[in-house]
């Protein structure tokens, strides 16, 4: 009997415990569903929070929003209007030319109006706008330009203009902070930041007849328009002028290899147009072994059992060049330079630039009419003038 009422006593318990717990899950839920403050003062408490002015909190003095109100106001955009011959095999309304318009930047260097510029900006541009930062815009003409090192200065009827301090490009290091400011996609004055990624980049090819040295690099994203901006150190001062990126695709977007012209060069280049309307810059040497090649069919790979990927074929060697003084032959398999096994049209274009005008080059073919390795000293000569400048080295 005791028994029985023990028994009872502990399921009334737990009965009772189990009453508890749902009692409150269920409170717990209730109150979950419902709001712990009414919906009328959430929102008016919201809105208090919306329409309470910012705290201005001081985040210290910034190098680069100085920097950027010393150089942009002497940065223009510069837009252009010129003709440009339509190809025979391409059809068109108007045959034998079409008005083509373009967008670059420019910058100011003297109060009076002397603005410089990338020659391709300018180049083929019958009519030439200039706008200032503030809005005003000038016609401008052509004072003089320089093919080689791609620079163009312009002339603006304007006084009283707001003016950049070039540099001293000698003294940069990699790391710097750099700014570009110009006229991307023809966006207006626009201010990326980056670091100077290396200096003295060389043989940057523009296009199949231009190509420049001495180049500095930058990971500031340049684009389309910026081309004859500014790129400046945190002091302001302009360090080079944007020309020219290496770009993944067709678009041209920036992909962080953007390269600019030394202010030292600029000076110098710029100092002498503006006294005698032109540039007495020439070309550097060009090294030149006088060749024609290309690759090497893959049956004939095949049948002389080269590896994948090694070798071009030697198409012909000029008359009285430094390939045919040497011995080389139309039908020879060019294998290595100086040692280095050559892949590619690239590998010998790298190869034979990397010697100077006068120096020896160890050139090893694989002759196929012998089917041996054959191994001649070149001495690199310059590319003379009347050589195409697509002819392959």
């Amino acid at each position: 009997m005791e028994a029985d009422t023990r028994r009872t006593r502990w399921l009334q318990r737990a009965f009772l415990i189990f009453i508890l717990g749902v009692g409150c899950g269920l409170t717990a839920a209730r109150l979950s569903l419902w709001p712990a403050v009414p919906l009328d003062e959430a929102r008016r408490r919201a809105i208090a929070v919306l329409d309470r002015h910012p705290v201005i909190r001081d985040t210290g003095p910034n190098r680069i929003v100085e920097a950027v109100r010393r150089i942009e106001p002497a940065v223009v955009n510069i837009d252009t209007v010129g003709q440009r011959r339509t190809p025979e095999s391409e059809p068109d309304f108007w045959p034998g030319s079409r008005e083509v318009r373009g967008k670059g930047s420019g910058v100011i260097l003297t109060s009076d109006g002397y603005v410089v510029t990338n020659r391709h900006v300018v180049e083929d541009a019958d009519r030439i706008r200039v706008t200032l930062a503030n809005g005003q815009w000038y016609y401008a003409r052509k004072v003089g330009s320089d093919p080689v090192h791609d620079l163009a200065v312009l002339r603006i009827p304007a006084t009283n203009l707001p003016v950049a301090e070039l540099g001293d490009s000698d003294r940069l290091q990699v790391g710097e902070w750099t700014i570009a400011v110009g006229n991307p996609l023809g966006l207006g004055s626009t201010i990326t930041v980056g670091v100077i990624s290396a200096l003295n980049r060389r043989n940057l090819q523009l296009d199949e007849h231009h190509s420049l040295d001495g180049m500095i690099q930058t990971d500031a994203a340049i684009n389309r328009g910026n081309s004859g901006g500014a790129l400046a150190n945190a002091a302001g001062q302009v360090i080079g002028i944007n020309t020219a990126i290496l770009s993944a695709g067709p678009s041209g977007g920036s992909i962080g290899l953007g390269f600019a012209i030394p202010s030292n060069t600029v000076r110098r280049v710029v100092r002498e147009i503006i006294l005698t309307g032109k540039s007495s810059s020439r070309p550097p040497a060009q090294p030149w072994l006088g060749i024609e090649f290309g690759p090497v069919p893959d049956p004939m790979a095949r049948q002389l059992g080269l590896p994948d990927g090694q070798g071009v074929l030697v198409r012909r060697t000029l008359d009285n060049s430094p390939a045919a003084r040497a011995g080389l032959r139309s039908g020879d398999i060019l294998i290595a330079i100086d040692g280095k096994e050559i892949g590619d049209l690239r590998d010998v274009r790298e190869a034979v630039l990397q010697r100077k005008v006068g120096e020896e080059a160890l050139v090893t073919v694989l002759r196929t009419t012998s089917r041996r390795s054959m191994e001649f000293r070149i001495r690199v000569a310059e590319k003379p003038e009347q050589i195409s400048l697509t002819t392959l080295p």
